[in-house]
Protein backbone atom coordinates (compact mmCIF):
# COMPACT_ATOMS: atom_id res chain seq x y z
CA UNK A 1 0.00 0.00 0.00
CA UNK A 2 1.43 3.38 -1.00
CA UNK A 3 1.89 6.18 1.55
CA UNK A 4 -0.82 8.50 0.06
CA UNK A 5 -3.25 5.57 -0.03
CA UNK A 6 -2.42 4.72 3.61
CA UNK A 7 -3.03 8.33 4.68
CA UNK A 8 -6.35 8.34 2.86
CA UNK A 9 -7.36 5.14 4.68
CA UNK A 10 -6.37 6.65 8.04
CA UNK A 11 -8.52 9.71 7.33
CA UNK A 12 -11.48 7.52 6.41
CA UNK A 13 -11.04 5.43 9.55
CA UNK A 14 -10.76 8.59 11.64
CA UNK A 15 -13.94 10.01 10.14
CA UNK A 16 -15.71 6.69 10.78
CA UNK A 17 -14.54 6.69 14.39
CA UNK A 18 -15.73 10.29 14.86
CA UNK A 19 -19.11 9.33 13.44
CA UNK A 20 -19.43 6.59 16.05
CA UNK A 21 -18.21 8.68 18.99
CA UNK A 22 -19.91 12.02 18.35
CA UNK A 23 -23.60 11.83 19.25
CA UNK A 24 -25.87 12.87 16.42
CA UNK A 25 -22.87 13.33 14.16
CA UNK A 26 -23.65 14.27 10.61
CA UNK A 27 -20.74 13.16 8.46
CA UNK A 28 -21.54 15.57 5.70
CA UNK A 29 -23.63 18.65 5.21
CA UNK A 30 -25.98 18.96 2.29
CA UNK A 31 -23.94 18.49 -0.82
CA UNK A 32 -21.45 16.18 0.90
CA UNK A 33 -18.78 18.75 1.76
CA UNK A 34 -19.51 19.78 5.35
CA UNK A 35 -17.56 19.14 8.51
CA UNK A 36 -18.72 16.53 11.00
CA UNK A 37 -20.19 17.80 14.23
CA UNK A 38 -23.08 17.61 16.62
CA UNK A 39 -25.65 19.79 18.37
CA UNK A 40 -25.97 20.16 22.13
CA UNK A 41 -29.64 20.86 22.90
CA UNK A 42 -30.86 23.97 24.70
CA UNK A 43 -32.25 21.77 27.48
CA UNK A 44 -28.87 20.04 27.98
CA UNK A 45 -27.01 23.36 28.04
CA UNK A 46 -29.44 24.70 30.62
CA UNK A 47 -29.04 21.59 32.80
CA UNK A 48 -25.24 21.85 32.72
CA UNK A 49 -25.27 25.58 33.49
CA UNK A 50 -27.75 25.14 36.37
CA UNK A 51 -25.32 22.75 38.11
CA UNK A 52 -22.87 25.64 38.60
CA UNK A 53 -25.30 27.84 40.54
CA UNK A 54 -26.01 29.47 42.94
CA UNK A 55 -22.84 31.58 42.94
CA UNK A 56 -22.14 34.29 45.54
CA UNK A 57 -19.59 37.13 45.44
CA UNK A 58 -19.09 39.95 47.93
CA UNK A 59 -19.43 43.64 47.11
CA UNK A 60 -17.89 46.77 48.60
CA UNK A 61 -15.19 45.06 50.63
CA UNK A 62 -17.54 42.49 52.13
CA UNK A 63 -20.41 44.80 53.12
CA UNK A 64 -22.86 42.90 50.91
CA UNK A 65 -23.18 39.59 49.05
CA UNK A 66 -24.47 39.27 45.50
CA UNK A 67 -25.96 35.84 44.64
CA UNK A 68 -26.92 34.60 41.17
CA UNK A 69 -29.18 31.53 40.93
CA UNK A 70 -31.68 29.66 38.75
CA UNK A 71 -30.23 30.35 35.27
CA UNK A 72 -32.70 30.14 32.39
CA UNK A 73 -31.01 29.91 29.03
CA UNK A 74 -32.27 31.22 25.68
CA UNK A 75 -30.71 31.02 22.21
CA UNK A 76 -30.03 33.99 19.92
CA UNK A 77 -29.12 32.44 16.54
CA UNK A 78 -29.28 35.75 14.65
CA UNK A 79 -26.35 37.13 16.66
CA UNK A 80 -24.69 33.75 17.40
CA UNK A 81 -25.05 34.45 21.12
CA UNK A 82 -26.79 32.94 24.13
CA UNK A 83 -29.05 34.80 26.56
CA UNK A 84 -29.48 33.86 30.20
CA UNK A 85 -31.80 35.18 32.92
CA UNK A 86 -30.86 34.79 36.59
CA UNK A 87 -32.57 35.32 39.89
CA UNK A 88 -30.49 37.78 41.89
CA UNK A 89 -30.16 38.20 45.64
CA UNK A 90 -28.41 41.01 47.53
CA UNK A 91 -27.74 40.58 51.24
CA UNK A 92 -26.46 43.41 53.45
CA UNK A 93 -24.14 41.81 55.98
CA UNK A 94 -24.45 44.45 58.72
CA UNK A 95 -28.25 44.65 58.83
CA UNK A 96 -28.83 41.16 57.43
CA UNK A 97 -31.42 42.59 55.03
CA UNK A 98 -31.99 40.54 51.89
CA UNK A 99 -33.29 41.92 48.60
CA UNK A 100 -34.31 39.94 45.53
CA UNK A 101 -34.34 40.81 41.85
CA UNK A 102 -33.21 39.60 38.47
CA UNK A 103 -30.54 39.96 35.84
CA UNK A 104 -30.59 39.32 32.09
CA UNK A 105 -27.43 39.03 30.03
CA UNK A 106 -26.11 37.60 26.79
CA UNK A 107 -22.71 36.30 25.69
CA UNK A 108 -20.78 34.70 22.89
CA UNK A 109 -19.13 31.28 23.01
CA UNK A 110 -15.60 30.09 22.28
CA UNK A 111 -13.97 26.66 22.29
CA UNK A 112 -11.02 26.15 24.60
CA UNK A 113 -9.61 23.10 22.81
CA UNK A 114 -6.86 22.65 25.40
CA UNK A 115 -9.51 22.08 28.08
CA UNK A 116 -12.14 20.68 25.73
CA UNK A 117 -14.57 23.30 27.03
CA UNK A 118 -17.04 25.68 25.44
CA UNK A 119 -16.77 28.90 27.46
CA UNK A 120 -18.75 32.13 27.77
CA UNK A 121 -17.11 35.20 26.26
CA UNK A 122 -17.98 38.89 25.82
CA UNK A 123 -20.59 38.87 28.61
CA UNK A 124 -23.04 41.81 28.41
CA UNK A 125 -25.48 42.63 31.20
CA UNK A 126 -28.72 43.97 29.68
CA UNK A 127 -30.94 44.32 32.76
CA UNK A 128 -30.39 44.28 36.51
CA UNK A 129 -33.21 44.97 38.98
CA UNK A 130 -33.41 44.66 42.76
CA UNK A 131 -36.83 45.05 44.35
CA UNK A 132 -37.37 47.49 47.25
CA UNK A 133 -33.73 48.57 47.41
CA UNK A 134 -33.29 52.20 48.53
CA UNK A 135 -32.50 54.58 45.68
CA UNK A 136 -28.89 55.37 46.68
CA UNK A 137 -28.03 51.69 46.99
CA UNK A 138 -29.84 50.90 43.73
CA UNK A 139 -27.54 53.36 41.97
CA UNK A 140 -24.45 51.74 43.51
CA UNK A 141 -25.61 48.26 42.53
CA UNK A 142 -26.51 49.40 39.01
CA UNK A 143 -23.06 50.93 38.68
CA UNK A 144 -20.92 48.07 39.98
CA UNK A 145 -22.89 44.82 39.86
CA UNK A 146 -22.92 44.42 36.03
CA UNK A 147 -19.12 44.59 35.94
CA UNK A 148 -18.82 42.12 38.82
CA UNK A 149 -21.31 39.75 37.18
CA UNK A 150 -19.53 40.07 33.83
CA UNK A 151 -16.17 39.20 35.40
CA UNK A 152 -17.74 36.38 37.39
CA UNK A 153 -19.28 34.74 34.34
CA UNK A 154 -16.60 35.48 31.72
CA UNK A 155 -14.88 32.22 30.72
CA UNK A 156 -17.40 30.12 32.68
CA UNK A 157 -17.69 26.63 31.16
CA UNK A 158 -20.99 26.09 29.36
CA UNK A 159 -20.24 22.60 28.01
CA UNK A 160 -17.37 20.09 28.07
CA UNK A 161 -16.60 17.79 25.17
CA UNK A 162 -16.57 14.16 26.38
CA UNK A 163 -12.99 12.97 26.93
CA UNK A 164 -13.16 10.18 24.29
CA UNK A 165 -14.34 12.61 21.62
CA UNK A 166 -11.73 15.18 22.56
CA UNK A 167 -8.90 12.60 22.57
CA UNK A 168 -9.90 11.26 19.16
CA UNK A 169 -10.22 14.74 17.63
CA UNK A 170 -6.78 15.63 19.00
CA UNK A 171 -5.23 12.39 17.68
CA UNK A 172 -6.60 13.17 14.25
CA UNK A 173 -5.41 16.77 14.51
CA UNK A 174 -8.99 18.00 14.22
CA UNK A 175 -10.36 21.09 15.92
CA UNK A 176 -13.52 23.16 15.99
CA UNK A 177 -14.44 24.55 12.59
CA UNK A 178 -17.30 26.58 14.08
CA UNK A 179 -19.51 27.10 17.09
CA UNK A 180 -22.96 28.08 15.91
CA UNK A 181 -25.97 28.99 18.03
CA UNK A 182 -29.03 27.44 16.38
CA UNK A 183 -32.74 27.74 17.27
CA UNK A 184 -32.59 24.34 19.02
CA UNK A 185 -29.07 24.25 20.50
CA UNK A 186 -25.35 24.83 20.08
CA UNK A 187 -23.74 23.29 16.98
CA UNK A 188 -20.11 22.20 17.32
CA UNK A 189 -18.56 21.46 13.92
CA UNK A 190 -15.26 19.60 13.73
CA UNK A 191 -12.75 19.68 10.87
CA UNK A 192 -9.15 18.80 10.01
CA UNK A 193 -6.50 21.58 9.99
CA UNK A 194 -7.03 24.10 7.23
CA UNK A 195 -10.78 23.47 7.01
CA UNK A 196 -12.48 26.25 8.99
Amino acid sequence: MTLPHRRHCHRLLGAAALTVLFPGLSACAAGGGGAPGYTVSQQRLNELLARQFPVTRNLWGGLADLTLSSPRLGLLPASNRIATMFDLGLTERIAGTRYSGGMDLDYGVRLDLQEGAVRMTDVRVNRLTIDQLPRAQQQLVSQYAPDIAGRLLSDMVLYRLPSEQLALARNLGWGAAALRVLPDGLRIDMAPPGVR
